[in-house]
């Protein structure tokens, strides 16, 4: 009997095929691993900005914190005296301009009048501060004779041309200093003023060859500072002028500060009060003294943009505010307003690095305990 099966025959070479059910397959599981893929990378993604975010915010407020502790810390030398903390002073700067607003003559000023610095971001505290870089008696040198430009001083050799002074008088009040400059070589018994004065001249302080001036203000979302001795700070039309309040640190929310106050009687150099109240009236001078050291705290934000809320609660510091009275268990910084003074509702999308040190005024600490202030 005949087979009549049909045998087909392969050609050599001849492949099979996929058929579209196996392709569709194939791309529906290539499409989920890319989605996997694509997710597991997202996640990284987000994890590694919001790590670099904490990083910058990290850098940033430990950049600004190291400045303002290397600034406070010098505060007052060459002005350390009870004579002079009760006094303002004026001065032209580089151009030659003279500054048209007295500046309180003190070691470290927090929020001084707005013509003087003008006011930063919302709910932020600014900072005066001012020392000197002289070799000399940073108690200041008595003047035996004075006179409107040359003055026989107890030791002139403490000073040296082009030397910036300051003659003052026993008794400030309501007189505006001006500080002066050494415009010859000192003699054996004389030291000779640039300009005349016509101060009593109980004594002239010495603020060296570069006395610093600086302003301190968080400035659309960045510390700046503001040289007083190149630029008039104190005008409002310099404020957002980068080239007068030049930024030190990016993403910079909040800057508080308070004074240490000794309050005992006698003193005894240790701070007993923390509170923002700058000493004025005829105690003035000892209430300077009286201030040791600045509780600093600062506030950086991350630069990542969050989804959601990350941060439930505002930082907290040790300083009290008016809402916070002292003994509060509770004192946060208050985060909700943007720069322009309108409410941020999305302060808690970011994260943020709280800092905070107390500061010691190295140089009124040196003064030790004033029997005059006791």
């Amino acid at each position: 009997m005949k087979n009549t099966a049909h045998h087909r025959s392969r050609r050599p070479g001849l492949a099979a095929g996929f058929s579209l059910v196996e392709i569709m397959v194939g791309l529906v599981i290539g499409m989920l691993a890319v989605i996997v893929v694509l997710q597991v990378f997202s996640l990284s993604e987000s994890q590694k900005r919001t790590t670099t975010g904490g990083g910058d915010a990290q850098s940033s407020g430990a950049i600004a914190l190291y400045q303002l502790q290397n600034d406070i810390g010098q505060a007052g030398y060459g002005v350390a005296s009870t004579m002079l903390f009760n006094c303002n002073i004026k001065w032209k700067i580089a151009s030659g301009a003279s500054i048209a607003t007295a500046v309180p003559l003190a070691p470290v000023t927090i929020n001084p009048a707005t013509n003087i610095v003008p006011a930063g971001d919302p709910n932020t505290d600014t900072i005066l501060l001012m020392y000197g870089n002289t070799n000399g008696e940073p108690q200041g040198n008595t003047i035996i004779s004075p006179g409107t430009t040359v003055n026989t001083m107890q030791m002139p050799g403490a000073f040296a041309k082009n030397d910036y002074v300051i003659d003052a008088p026993s008794s400030c009040g309501a007189t505006n200093l001006m500080i002066n400059q050494i415009s010859a070589d000192p003699t054996p018994t004389t030291v000779t003023l640039k300009t005349a004065d016509v101060a009593d001249g109980a004594a002239l302080y010495n603020l060296g060859t570069a006395p610093v001036i600086l302003a301190y203000a968080v400035r659309k979302g960045n510390l700046t500072v503001c040289d007083y001795t190149a630029n008039d700070c104190g005008l409002a039309a310099n404020k957002d002028d980068v080239s007068v309040w030049v930024p030190v640190a990016s993403n910079i929310v909040s800057l508080k500060a308070q004074y240490a106050r000794d309050t005992s009687t006698p003193m005894d150099a240790i701070a007993d009060l923390y509170d923002g109240t700058t000493p004025s009236g005829a105690a003035a001078n000892c209430g300077w003294a009286r201030i040791s050291a600045v509780r600093l705290a600062l506030v950086a934000r991350s630069t990542q943009y969050e989804k959601d809320t990350v941060t439930a609660n505002a930082p907290e510091w040790s300083g009290t505010t008016a809402d916070n009275p002292a003994g509060s268990a509770s004192n946060p910084i208050d985060l909700s307003k943007n720069p322009d003074g309108t409410d941020n509702t999305l302060w808690q999308r970011y994260r943020y690095k709280l800092f905070e040190t107390n500061v010691p005024i190295r140089n009124v600490v040196w003064m030790g305990v004033l029997s005059e202030c006791s």
